[in-house]
């Protein structure tokens, strides 16, 4: 078989006669002109060697889904086409190919199919990127082989290149004219979007990665110090996952799906299936209970492109996930004990501007977004209530706003637009050990089911930061902040002793930045507020004799003279303490 794949901005398309005798008349409605917008148009010449029918169109189908996933069309257009081959098949077998390869892509793709035997008159406008024209031949057994695949025209490579240095981080101010973490983070130097990368996809510079390395490592450590038992798992798996799981059923749409071949993976958009099947890899009794697993996980999430906006809303970001599996008499203490660390978070980070929303399921919801099970539904939300009330948890309740496996207390936030989102979340599930048919075996031998609590602690590393960057308009404290000292020279005798400064301190471990340009010491002064370093240390004459420094904390006017080690001691006590 040979093909021909053309993205079009439209096709059409109208039978004129008969090619083949022996070919069905058209009924008076197929006779009439066809046009197709935004579309895959397959143009397919069947062969004589095409007769494991099975086979051919099992490759056919792989490499239209394959294709079209990477075009982003649902449109699909069948069009025989003879004069792709010199070795055509039978009318009989073109027609039998056509039909099942019909029926297979209609499974995925909205598939219009050009009539077999006509002759034809068309028109199509084939769009003008690489993927756009790409011809293949299909053997019997179901191996492809790529034909064509066109380099990049010197223009097309051109307009990339320079479409490269064009990083989309514009942003207008919010309310009050406060900052948005997209001005922050180029004012800042944090991340860009990139529009060659993709949107929703951030790219982290050096000093905005140092942010989030502290950030992980702080909650690792945390999370191992109460008890967590950290896991690896894939950033993919097989659709059969999420099929128990129910992702599948209710959650696809918002999935990156992937044909890997002609089987269906998705990226993963949480954590919790590949770690109850670490759970089930051996038999559980009461005294492993509770067993709690955590992962600093890469998370994939098809947010609508309207939805997309800097830290906030993503396609790829990383999540502090875990997963408490106990039985029910220790419901109560874990979920006390997950609020305690969030708490602990949020003091760390020095966030204070958040309130608690008990989302619960709306029973009059009669799409596919919930599992369908009123009476645990129910169970679950007054067990839950029964925590939050007796722990004295100040809450407001939103109807509707559930995960699809049960209810959860989300910890909400407003950005500098007052745009509403959530920051962390904690959720019972009643659905998930059964779909995964977990058990453990209680004190008297009986099997028994737990209840699993699905928890994030700093949540997403990404988002956190964003709504950092806007409550604080970028002054991190200093164990988070990656500008935390700026040493700067008064004139170049003093390079060598200033170097010397620097060079202690960053074999400290701190974030120093060594700026001994010739310019005023204002200037250089004025740059590092506005990075807004923590600390300005500047060297001059007088300190290198004394064989001082002299300090300026940021937001102080008063200038401190100190030893390089006492400095370093204060930078080490206020990083500990996370002041």
């Amino acid at each position: 078989m040979k093909i021909l794949n053309l993205h079009v901005d439209y096709i059409k398309f109208k039978p004129l006669k008969k090619a083949l005798k022996k070919i069905a008349d058209l009924a008076e409605h197929e006779k009439k002109e066809v046009e197709i917008k935004e579309a895959l148009v397959v143009l397919i010449a069947v062969e004589k060697s095409d007769s494991d029918v099975e086979k051919v169109v099992e490759a056919l189908v792989k490499n239209v889904k394959e294709i079209a996933g990477q075009v982003k069309t649902e449109n699909v257009v069948l069009y025989p086409y003879a004069h792709l081959s010199s070795d055509l098949g039978s009318p009989d077998l073109a027609v039998k190919v056509l039909d099942e390869a019909e029926k297979e892509l209609k499974k995925h793709f909205k598939v219009t199919r050009a009539p077999f035997g006509y002759y034809k008159e068309f028109e199509m406008k084939v769009k003008g990127h690489p993927l756009s024209e790409l011809s293949r031949e299909i053997k019997v057994g179901g191996e492809v082989i790529e034909v064509h695949e066109p380099e990049l025209s010197k223009e097309e490579r051109a307009r990339l290149l320079k479409s490269m240095t064009k990083n989309k981080t514009q942003s207008i101010s919010g309310k009050g004219g406060l900052k948005s973490n997209v001005e922050l983070g180029k004012e800042l130097d944090l991340y860009i979007i990139n529009e060659v990368v993709g949107k929703g996809l951030p790219l982290f510079t050096p000093k905005g990665t140092s942010i989030l390395r502290r950030m992980r490592r702080f909650i690792e450590d945390e999370e191992l110090r109460r008890g967590y038992e950290y896991t690896q798992t894939p950033i993919m798996a097989k659709s059969d996952l999420y099929k128990i799981s129910g992702h599948w059923q209710h959650y696809k749409k918002d999935m990156f799906v992937l044909d890997v071949y002609g089987k269906d993976y998705a990226l993963r958009p949480m954590t919790c299936p590949f770690q109850f099947v670490l759970f089930k890899r051996k038999a559980r009794t009461y005294k492993d209970l509770p067993k709690k697993y955590a992962e600093i996980a890469t998370l994939y999430r098809k947010e609508q492109t309207g939805e997309l906006r800097g830290l906030t809303r993503m396609w790829q970001f990383n999540l502090a996930d875990a997963h408490i599996i106990c039985d029910e008499k220790q419901l109560e203490k874990e979920f006390e004990k997950v609020l305690e660390l969030i708490n602990f978070v949020m003091k760390n980070l020095g966030i204070d501007d958040t309130w608690y929303r008990f989302s619960k399921w709306d029973s009059k919801n009669e799409s596919n977004k919930y599992v369908d099970n009123p009476k645990a539904w129910e169970e679950s939300q007054k067990a839950m209530k029964k925590i939050l009330d007796k722990l004295g948890l100040k809450y407001l309740e939103a109807d509707d706003e559930a995960a699809f496996y049960g209810p959860k207390l989300d910890l909400q936030f407003k950005d500098v637009y007052g745009k509403e989102d959530t920051l962390f979340t904690v959720q019972i599930d009643f659905a998930l050990p059964e779909k995964f048919d977990l058990t453990y075996l209680d004190e008297k031998g009986k099997e028994k089911r737990p209840m699993i609590i699905h928890r994030s602690s700093i949540g997403a590393p990404e988002r956190t930061l964003s709504h950092l960057l806007e409550l604080t308009q970028g002054k991190m404290k200093l164990w988070i902040s990656p500008n935390q000292v700026k040493v700067m020279t008064m004139n170049n005798s003093v390079n060598n002793y200033a170097k010397e400064v620097y060079n202690k301190l960053c074999e400290v471990g701190f974030e120093v930045e060594f700026d001994n340009r010739n310019e005023s010491i204002g200037k250089k002064a004025r740059e590092a507020q506005i990075q807004k370093f923590n600390y300005l240390v500047t060297v001059g004459d007088k300190e290198k004799v004394e064989g001082v420094i002299a300090v300026k904390k940021r937001d102080s006017s008063e200038i401190e003279k100190m030893s390089l080690d006492e400095f370093s001691e204060k930078l080490k006590v206020e990083i500990r303490e996370r002041k």
